[in-house]
């Protein structure tokens, strides 16, 4: 695919939100996603979704891009906004570790801080090292409850994506989002994700057993070297079981093997905010390696009056379109 070559050639950190596969799963929608590009003396590939927010007009996201230096957000800017079309303002979330000077030169060039849609705090494994130094990176906790599992008779696996093998999948995202109050995707939105990544053979799944019942699953996707947690559930009665965790150290084994060398975990709570929601699920992932990592902030760029309106006012329409529909904006 001549897109995602490029895009993998050029981002530092290749996420799937910039892959032909994610554009597809985005414009069966409400988003519209074009391939851009706003390189001037190279080539930097950028996907743009574009969706109408009601009473402000058209909104360009730039999802998860990355390569950026200082330097290159002057020429950037001015390539967005040659290339704005009709939108009222531009965002954009890098998928850079934070930096303060890549932070002052979006301010400098008239981005302004805004609201988040993706997570900025993370916890990622280097799979590159194998087995042995992934296990090494791991907390004690972590390499405990991994031969708790073990000795419990959990067992591990990837599974196809039949439709038996869905349903399943969807009953342990619903019993998890009950459990713990978790906002997951609707069940039709969850169902194109997943089969058009395994489709692009980009999607995996993942499931713990324990007497012949499936306590736990994970849904995986992959873009070039790396891979994410996209979505995962587990069964309430048997926590100590300890199968995600088996489950969880099965998929980063098998990434490894595939040759994948970074495996994002996914959302964890800022680590400095003791009072933020998730805790659990800061202890768990973070168990994995030693480090959290900032991801860079959210930034808009402003291109008619009522952008700022919207700066200052979008988790409120987002939480209100949420309320009205089950669904996220984004």
């Amino acid at each position: 695919m001549e897109w995602d070559d490029r895009v993998l050639a050029t981002h530092t950190s290749p996420h799937f939100m910039q892959s032909s596969t994610w554009g597809s799963v985005r414009s069966d929608g409400p988003w519209h996603a074009s391939q851009r590009g706003f390189g001037t003396e190279c080539d930097y590939p950028v996907l743009v979704f574009e969706r109408h927010a009601e009473g402000f007009g058209t909104l360009q996201h730039l999802a998860r891009v990355s390569g950026l230096a200082p330097d290159d957000v002057a020429q950037l800017t001015e390539r967005i906004r040659a290339d704005r079309g009709t939108a009222f303002a531009t965002k954009i979330e890098v998928y850079q570790p934070r930096d303060e000077r890549l932070v002052a030169a979006f301010e400098s060039h008239g981005w302004l801080p805004t609201r988040a849609s993706q997570y900025r705090y993370a916890v990622v494994v280097e799979t590159a090292g194998g087995e042995e130094r992934i296990l090494a990176g791991m907390k004690k906790r972590a390499r405990n409850e991994i031969r708790i599992a073990e000795r419990n008779g959990v067992v591990t696996g990837r599974v196809p994506l039949t439709d038996e093998n869905r349903r399943c999948m969807l009953g342990l995202v619903r019993e998890t989002e009950e459990r713990s109050g978790a906002f997951f995707r609707p069940t039709a939105y969850l169902d194109r994700v997943w089969q058009t990544f395994v489709d692009d053979d980009r999607g995996r799944l993942y499931f713990a057993w324990h007497d012949g019942r499936v306590v736990a699953g994970a849904f995986v996707t992959l873009f070039g070297r790396s891979a994410w947690f996209k979505d995962g559930g587990s069964l309430r009665d048997q926590p100590q079981l300890m199968a995600s965790r088996l489950l969880q150290w099965a998929i980063m084994r098998d990434l490894a093997a595939s040759g994948i060398e970074r495996y994002d975990l996914g959302h964890v709570p800022p680590p400095a905010e003791p009072e933020a929601p998730g805790q659990g699920v800061l202890t768990f992932k973070s168990a994995f390696t030693s480090d959290v990592i900032e991801y860079m902030p959210a930034f808009q760029l402003s291109h008619a009056d009522r952008a700022e309106e919207w700066r200052l006012g979008e988790s409120g329409f987002v939480a209100r379109y949420r309320e009205r529909t089950g669904d996220d904006w984004y």
